[in-house]
């Protein structure tokens, strides 16, 4: 074997080298984002942090659950606030401050059917770490945020343990290495609740020390923690930690209401605070449930969570707490400013504002269109020119007319069709690709919709394999006779041709209609698109080999120096390789000597028909162009996104949207190889096929849930006052619900269940039933207990007066046996206006108004145990109509709950019962702020 036959089998644009290249790259790319996405180990030296200590903090602060409305949350608050007066008791230039007098009024829920108004009494810990700067002493400064409640199911290792002990390693840090400017932190309570702590801050005086922010907080349990979005540009450039994770495609996913949950980075955002928020995202199915805890995860994942947070914060702080030039918030003013951002293997950065995103749209909307249409145009003409010479057309035209009509019509037809079928197979593999992941989505959404919960790598080879299957059938149909693809230089030019309409179609769209960063990977596959293609159009102009079809080969293989002769393919010089789809054919011995003869014998071995084509070098220098950098970036966003996505399902969310996501993100991926699809080698298509087969019929069949990834229910429970009547409510998937869990519980035996749609949470139902005096609960600091029926006491859990003080307006009172939480619902009119006793007569917080249609719900929250609020509200309607709604207070302990600390004698045995009897796959969580209430119905 020559020298070229070695170089053309390793380099050519063949089957194994193509294969070969192809799944190097995607392997390389996959396996390095897997690897830099785990979390990295705690290093022994922590940059001047106390580890040690914050784990210690950990296991203090995350100990039982701590609810706002429970005296494990005062528990807490005291170690806090200890911990920090005894860091500030060695530093002049440490301040704490525990805020006992702030306190706030504002609307909330505006844009929803239910708005309702919130009453809230801080008792946030603030510290404050005078910046050496005296120009940055009173302004300028950096906040740093996290809160220290939990929810009443969970004890908020992650949500928001890691963020307070990180802070409080923090405040150590700066009290000794003290910043330029002045950092406050907010330690704030209430956040669970509505956000109530950091609203309530922006009453207090510190607030004006800052104009830039730090949100901590957790969104899910556990994992690599992100940056979740961020204000503006400048911020960002604080962003650099050793392994940075951020894309804007999760701020995008809040700005349009995709995530409908939110963080204090709300607050200080409307406040005008420029900044950061940076949290976990992954694990929802543990996300306030009794696995957001330290056992609830192994040792080393804890450690490593806490350290990725921590050392995300230190070096973003301290940026924003040493940047005396202003670097950090200095803004771009104007339309088109927002940042866009997203990294790369955890290593880098890649920060631009969307204007420049805009701009780069625009130019190669404009520019690549024009550059391409005239390389297509000069590589057309100059195959043609080279037709022309060589004889080709000749050489058609003598065998046309020794063919017969119907010969000579048919293999028009045919001619035609395989045109056809070459300038419409990328379109129709398109098709193909996006109609089999709609059957597959549509076979998930109905057969096995929560699989994805506990196997979303398995649904996501699914939808890849599917994805790459399609592709490759539509784009390597027909192959010739002997089983190879003709022309194949030719056919990739033509799909590169195809691939780049399509991202041109794409990048119109996102520039001109959607109008999000997070399209930038659009306008990287358009641009590598045109690289591509242009290199292919250089490639056919300088008559690289593999752009001949195989009638032109044929004709080739009988014209010598542009005199046609016959020749006789022997077979007894020629074989063929069976395994490989190759033909190899020996020498062509020419036919008797006629007057038509060369008179120089020729000894040149021409194309065999069925060897396989291809120039050498050139299509590797398209592929590497083409193919990586767009998997490289939708991979990143996909690796986000399905482990964001993947159990939300059980909170609501629609399961042909999230199965349609990953599915167009598998079409992403999968498509950037189409160019070179037509030499993947045929046995490397069966192992997919075979991974496509086992994945879909596994996650098609298997059971969705386990211990690790449970099934979330949501419990709450009402008590009438009016009737003494006790109701347990459990929300969740109808396919299991009333089927698989309820019957378990003792209480429902024998009791009628009356399901319904969730109101707050799409796709889930509703379930409840009546209890028996077993099942009372109690909001502790009385006599009762378990076993004894309703008495005259109940009367005494919430205490009431409602008077008239106009002709449309009254004053309502209301108290609550051992409980900082009580609510006023009004189910007729709505409240336009209201005040509280005590509140200084401040009115609703700046920014916040009441609608229009009033206020349906007036939550009140006190720092103080058993306060009795006053409240005055005015009446939108008419004055002859009755005002009717309930007055009711809440409570969130439990005895479970309170083991070690804060326990009062709050009881819930139905909670109790269902921690019991849930099956190991399904675990409770807390459906509103209390998990259960009180309270009376009244009319005025």
């Amino acid at each position: 074997m020559g020298f070229l036959s070695v170089l053309s089998a390793v380099l050519a644009f063949r089957t194994v080298p193509t294969t070969i290249f192809i799944t190097v790259i995607y392997a390389a790319v996959f396996s390095t984002l897997l690897i830099t996405d785990q979390l990295p180990s705690v290093p022994k030296h922590t940059r001047g942090l106390d580890f040690q200590q914050a784990y210690r903090d950990l296991h203090q602060v995350a100990a039982r659950p701590h609810p706002f409305n429970s005296h494990a949350n005062v528990l807490v608050r005291s170690y806090i606030l200890n911990r920090v007066k005894d860091i500030a008791s060695s530093y002049d230039h440490v301040s704490v401050d525990f805020d006992l007098s702030s306190n706030a009024s504002w609307a909330s829920g505006l844009l929803s059917t239910n708005p309702y108004a919130v009453y809230y009494e801080s008792d946030n810990v603030l510290v404050k770490v005078e910046g050496s700067d005296e120009e940055y002493q009173e302004s300028g400064g950096l906040l740093l945020s996290a809160h220290w409640d939990s929810v009443s199911t969970a004890p908020g290792a992650t949500d928001d343990g890691m963020g307070v002990v990180t802070l409080l390693s923090m405040v150590k840090y700066f009290a000794e290495n003290r910043p330029s400017r002045t950092v406050v932190f907010n330690i704030n309570n209430g956040e669970e609740d509505g956000l109530n702590g950091a609203h309530v801050f922006m009453e207090h005086p510190w607030v004006n020390n800052t104009d830039t922010f730090l949100n901590l907080e957790g969104a899910a349990a556990g994992g690599r923690p992100l940056l979740f979005r961020t204000t503006s540009r400048a911020p960002l450039a604080s962003w650099s930690t050793s392994r940075p994770h951020a894309n804007v495609i999760t701020a995008d996913a809040f700005s349009r209401g995709v995530i409908r949950s939110g963080t204090d980075y709300s607050v200080y955002e409307q406040a005008g605070l420029k900044g950061l928020d940076f949290a976990f995202y992954r694990g929802r199915s543990r996300y306030h449930t009794k696995y957001d805890s330290i056992p609830g995860m192994s040792s080393d994942e804890s450690k490593n969570a806490l350290w990725a947070m921590m050392e995300g914060t230190l070096s973003s702080s301290l940026v924003l707490a040493n940047d005396v030039k202003g670097k950090t918030r200095t803004e771009s003013v104007g339309q088109g400013s927002e940042p866009v951002y997203f990294d790369l293997f955890g290593a880098v950065m890649v920060v631009f504002t969307f204007q420049t995103l805009q701009i780069v749209n625009i130019i190669l909307l404009t520019v690549g269109p024009v550059i391409l249409l005239m390389l297509v145009y000069f590589e057309h003409i100059i195959r043609v020119t080279s037709r022309i010479r060589s004889g080709y057309y000749r050489t058609a035209n003598g065998d046309t007319h020794r063919e017969s009509f119907v010969a000579h019509a048919s293999a028009k037809i045919t001619h035609i069709f395989k045109g056809f079928w070459v300038w419409s197979k990328f379109w129709i593999a398109l098709l193909l690709g996006v109609g089999f992941q709609i059957l597959l989505v549509v076979g998930y959404a109905k057969l096995n919709p929560f699989v994805i919960h506990t196997h979303p790598w398995l649904v996501f080879a699914s939808t890849l394999s599917l994805a790459y299957l399609t592709t490759i059938l539509a784009l390597t149909f027909p192959l010739t006779k002997h089983g190879v693809v003709p022309a194949p230089e030719q056919q990739k030019l033509s799909i590169l041709l195809h691939q780049y309409v399509l991202t041109w179609v794409l990048l119109v769209y996102t520039t001109s209609a959607v109008a999000l960063g997070g399209t930038y990977f659009i306008t990287a596959w358009n641009a590598v698109v045109l690289l591509g293609a242009i290199l292919a159009c250089v490639e056919g102009m300088a008559g690289a080999r593999g752009y001949e079809d195989e009638e032109e080969i044929g004709r080739q293989r009988r014209q010598v120096r542009g005199v046609h002769y016959d020749a006789v393919d022997t077979a007894e010089n020629g074989h063929h390789d069976s395994e490989n789809g190759d033909q190899s054919v020996g020498v062509i011995e020419e036919t008797e000597p006629t007057e038509i003869t060369p008179l120089i014998a020729q000894n040149g071995r021409p194309t065999p028909s069925g060897e396989e084509q291809g120039a050498i070098g050139w299509w590797i220098a398209q592929l590497l162009v083409v193919v990586p950098l767009p998997v490289i970036l939708v991979s990143h966003i996909a690796v986000i996104l399905l482990l964001a996505m993947n159990q939300t399902l059980i909170d609501g969310a629609s399961p042909s949207g999230v199965y349609a996501a990953v599915s167009m993100l598998a079409l992403l991926i999968v498509f950037p190889l189409a160019p070179f699809s037509m030499n993947m080698h045929r046995w490397l298509n069966s192992v997919i096929l075979i991974i496509f087969i086992l994945s879909t019929l596994y996650t098609y069949l298997a059971f969705p849930f386990s211990q690790e990834t449970p099934l979330k229910v949501y419990f709450a429970q009402s008590v009438d006052l009016d009737t003494s009547r006790v109701v347990t409510a459990l929300a969740g998937p109808r396919q299991f619900l009333s089927t698989a869990i309820i019957p378990r519980f003792p209480s429902a035996f024998d009791q009628p269940i009356n399901c319904t749609n969730a109101p707050d949470k799409l796709g889930l139902q509703t379930c409840k039933w009546e209890v028996g005096d077993a099942f009372v609960p109690s909001p502790g600091k009385n006599k009762r207990h378990y076993g004894q029926g309703p008495t005259s006491s109940l009367e005494k859990w919430v205490t009431t007066s409602i008077k008239r003080t106009g002709s449309n307006s009254a004053r309502i009172k209301v108290q609550g046996l051992n409980t900082r939480s009580c609510t006023l619902e009004f189910s007729g009119k709505r409240v336009k206006r209201f005040s509280l006793s005590g509140d200084g007569g401040k009115g609703l917080q700046g920014g916040s108004e009441v609608p229009e249609d009033g206020l349906e719900q007036i939550r009140l929250w006190s720092r103080d145990w058993e306060k009795e609020f006053e409240v005055d509200v005015d009446f939108a309607g008419s004055e002859d109509e009755k005002a009717t709604g309930r007055v009711s207070c809440g409570w969130a302990e439990y005895e479970s709950a309170t083991v070690g600390g804060g326990r009062t004698g709050g009881k819930i045995p139905s909670l109790e019962e269902v921690l019991l009897f849930l099956p190991e796959w399904a675990v409770v969580t807390k459906s509103s702020a209390a998990l259960f209430d009180a309270g009376w119905e009244f009319e005025v």
